[in-house]
């Protein structure tokens, strides 16, 4: 079972990269956001095409080419990330998951919601990436990403340590 943990050490700078949008509204943007010393970089679905387009699901392939396509501009960056955080939802977790592959366990948490959450679990676990921090959130990761995006840049933490010993009991 995913259990909800994540670094609790502060972080100067980290990555936020979903095929979704963070947040509900566009206002967020894609690239570098500093604040208190800290440097965040998204990498989104701005056009809020995530799960459907046209009011029609766009199907797991085309989630995972937008997985694709956000870790091909997150490469550029990765020399200046301490942290990764990475949504891994029902249809793009496959993809996330093996890129993120590349990287330390110990810099990357994933933020996932419960759907089919056994199979991510066992993608995380055949990936070696059993040290890596997990959240759960609600389908479509928008608020719990964003709160994981504000959080960071205003105290340097994913989650707030009090929050991660209740989580912790």
């Amino acid at each position: 079972m995913m259990e909800q943990t994540t670094t609790p050490t502060p972080l100067k700078s980290a990555a936020f990269v979903t095929y979704n949008q963070i947040g509900r509204d566009a206002n967020l943007q894609d690239g570098w956001h500093e604040r208190n010393g800290r440097r965040a970089f998204v990498l989104q679905n701005t056009k809020g095409e995530g799960g459907y387009r046209n009011g029609r699901p766009i199907g797991t392939e085309r989630r995972q080419e937008e997985v694709g396509l956000l870790w091909g501009k997150l490469r550029d960056v990765l020399p200046e990330l301490d942290h990764v955080v990475v949504y891994v939802g029902t249809g793009g977790s496959e993809r996330a998951i093996a890129l993120a592959a590349q990287l330390p366990a110990s810099k990357v948490t994933f933020v996932a919601c419960d759907c089919n959450l056994s199979h991510k679990e066992m993608l995380i676990q055949q990936s070696g990436l059993n040290e890596a921090g997990r959240v759960l959130c609600e389908c479509g990761g928008h608020g719990m990403m964003e709160f994981l995006f504000r959080n960071f840049l205003e105290v340097g933490e994913l989650m707030p340590a009090m929050a991660v010993a209740v989580m912790a009991q």
